[in-house]
This record gives structure tokens, C-alpha cells and sequence, in this order.
């Protein structure tokens, strides 16, 4: 199923591509080569990334993890992920790696995804950059709301994990 994913992105994107070299050649040309810079940025970091998650899959101990993560952890599990997510950086070069990690060694999909929401969402060690630009009071109200969506997210697989 991925893969099906990833191909029809892949002709999508090409097919968008060759229109557009058909079109605007300039624009295209300028297209390939702005995702080329990107990708040269971002391929140090998706390395770093993929070898974090190979750390992180073999040090997580998977009895610690099942335990205050795991199927059973309910309600306390989804509140220590939305606390731990909340003290994550904001990368998504460092949250998808260490969430798959946690989801290798069987924690909960409401844990793992309010974690990730949480990391995504509330980053507080981001939080001082955000006070120059929208002041204390109204940084801490996203902090508090985006908690909240964090949660809201774990509860709802919470109550939908027989169904997924």
C-alpha cells in the first residue's frame, strides 16, 4: 500500500513536471533546481534521522515502552506522550524516527500519535523564539490549545483502537 502511495505521487509529480516543462520551461528548470537545493539540505538531515531511529530501536527497552506506552497504558499513556512530545525540538527530521522506534516496540498508535502531534504542535524549547513575534501571553494560549489538540487526538484513538 506505501508503495502504491509513493508511486502515484511520484507519476503525479512527474506528469506535473513534464506539463510544465511543456509550458513554462524556464519555471520548470527553476523548479528542478529549487528542489534540488532542498533536498541537498535536507538529505544530512534525514541520514541523521534514520540513523537516530536505528539507535533508538535498539536502546528503547521494549518492556519500559509497552509499559508506559504500551495498549494498556489508556489515558496515562496519551498524557505522558503529550508531555514528553512537548519538551521535543519541533524537527520532523527527529520525531518520525523515534516514533517509529516507539511504535517497533509496541506502544499504543493513540500514544505515538499524540507524542507526535505534541512534539509538532507545542515545542517548547522553540517557545523563545516565538516571544519576540507574538509576546508571551499569546505563545503560551497556542501552547495551551495545541496541548489540547494533542490530546484530543489520543483520546479519539483511544476510543476507535478496535476499529483501526
Amino acid at each position: 500500500m506505501d508503495d502504491a502511495i509513493l508511486v502515484g505521487f511520484s507519476f503525479t509529480i512527474s506528469g506535473i513536471y513534464l506539463l510544465l516543462f511543456w509550458r513554462n520551461p524556464h519555471m520548470a528548470l527553476h523548479s528542478v533546481q529549487s528542489a534540488w537545493l532542498m533536498f541537498a539540505k535536507a538529505l544530512p538531515w534525514m541520514s541523521v534521522s534514520l540513523l537516530m531511529a536505528g539507535l533508538m530501536e535498539g536502546a528503547l527497552q521494549k518492556s519500559v515502552i509497552v509499559r508506559l506506552f504500551g495498549a494498556d497504558s489508556g489515558v496515562k499513556g496519551v498524557l505522558l506522550a503529550a508531555a514528553l512530545g512537548a519538551l521535543g525540538t519541533g524537527s520532523r527530521w527527529g520525531v518520525y524516527p523515534l516514533a517509529a522506534a516507539m511504535l517497533s516496540a509496541q506502544a499504543s498508535l493513540a500514544s505515538v500519535m499524540t507524542f507526535t502531534t505534541s512534539w509538532m504542535l507545542i515545542s517548547i524549547p522553540r517557545s523563545a523564539s516565538e516571544f519576540p513575534f507574538f509576546g508571551v501571553r499569546l505563545t503560551f494560549l497556542r501552547m495551551l490549545l495545541s496541548f489540547g489538540a494533542a490530546l484530543i487526538v489520543g483520546f479519539v484513538l483511544l476510543a476507535w483502537k478496535n476499529r483501526l
